[in-house]
């Protein structure tokens, strides 16, 4: 056995093009019956594998699935949002599953028919690593390896910014990666030279404001080489420490996604994000909207009930009724290298409370976009 050989047997890779699902979980997916994507394959002449055997048990695809999903949407069976929307994940805190919020929002919003991007801010590049990419081996490494070279990660968003002469120019279809083929959530990853937009940004011209009028402009189609005009949803993932990036992507965000873990509740560190979105409301005359999602929540704990008693008291209206409840499942998934909103195993307490919250998401943008007409 050679180095190589030594390398690949402790390298984490699962190949989402392999994976299969059976009719009841793509169903439960989509939030339709079994009979709905029966015939939704029959209607629009979709050929889906089949299981050896005497019934020959349809099999699903990862690229399958998210191929109904988009039907839907075409087909006028789901509802758009109206406008696009930019979502960024933040609490200035780490631990609190910003990453995990990300990830698996992208996903079920792509399985709701909405057109997703998630871009990675996050220098560590974990939901990068979590959707499949190698932020730190290069295309030749992974080629020693074995393992497919569209794996690497060789721009970020930096390159598709184009300030200064930090990162070199690139364009959307050089960064670009699509974990589960055109219909699925797209992603624009991320690596450790991200690091170096901080002092990019301070350097610029209107610092504090810079990467939202990048997003506003892209999201309109006016940015020739990174054109993001075609998104319903764009969800940013961000690092828990205060880097101008991360200021950047709150005041280019329509929503802030808060994931605050009920264990270990911080209420020095929700005062400091309450201040900074009060500060950000006088100086630049808007904030986005807080959703606040209560994590490792367990039932029957006085402390923790104490705890969600005090996040609805901080922000009012702005907890999501639902919470994400303490569960091994989000450790095995990520064992096994798929997210939970795609791990089979996923039971109610865990996946099912996900898909949950994640309709209170969507909701509550909805009745927040339709009360500002």
């Amino acid at each position: 056995m050679n180095a190589a050989t030594e390398h690949l047997d402790q390298y984490t890779f699962t190949d989402f093009s392999k994976l299969r699902f059976s009719p009841k979980f793509v169903a439960e997916s989509l939030q339709i019956s079994t009979q709905t994507l029966k015939a939704i394959e029959k209607d629009n002449d979709l050929t889906i594998d089949r299981i050896r055997g005497p019934v020959g048990v349809r099999s699903y695809s990862l690229a399958d699935i998210f191929r109904i999903a988009a039907i839907r949407r075409q087909n006028g069976n789901t509802k758009g949002l109206g406008r696009q929307i930019t979502i960024s994940t933040y609490i200035p805190k780490g631990g609190t599953a910003k990453t995990t919020t990300t990830c698996n929002t992208g996903i079920l919003s792509a399985l709701a028919g909405f057109k997703t991007l998630i871009i990675d801010n996050d220098p560590q590049a974990d939901v990068s690593s979590m959707l499949g990419y190698d932020p730190d081996q290069t295309t030749e490494e992974l080629a020693e390896l074995g393992l497919p070279v569209d794996r690497a990660v060789e721009g970020h968003l930096g390159n598709l910014m184009r300030l200064g002469s930090t990162f070199p120019p690139m364009d959307l279809e050089q960064v670009i990666k699509k974990p589960f083929g055109e219909d699925g959530p797209h992603l624009i990853p991320a690596f450790d030279s991200l690091d170096d937009m901080d002092m990019v940004l301070r350097n610029a011209q209107g610092a504090d404001f810079r990467y939202s009028l990048f997003i506003e402009r892209a999201r309109q189609g006016k940015v020739p080489h990174c054109d993001l005009s075609s998104y319903d949803v764009i969800i940013m993932d961000n690092a828990p420490s205060g880097t101008m990036l991360s200021r950047n992507s709150l005041a280019a965000a329509d929503f802030l996604l808060c994931p605050i873990r009920m264990d270990k509740f911080s209420f020095r560190a929700l005062s400091r994000l309450a201040f900074k979105i009060n500060d950000m409301s006088q100086d630049f005359g808007r904030a986005p909207e807080i959703i606040a999602i209560p994590t490792m929540y367990i039932r029957n704990r006085p402390r923790i009930q104490a705890n969600l008693a005090r996040l609805s008291e901080l922000f009012p209206g702005k907890v999501t009724e639902q919470q994400l409840f303490h569960s091994e499942d989000y450790s095995k998934s990520l064992e096994d290298g798929v997210p939970l909103a795609l791990w089979k195993q996923g039971s109610e307490n865990s996946l099912g409370a996900f898909r949950k919250v994640f309709d209170e998401v969507i909701d509550r943008a909805k009745s927040v976009l339709e009360k500002s007409k």
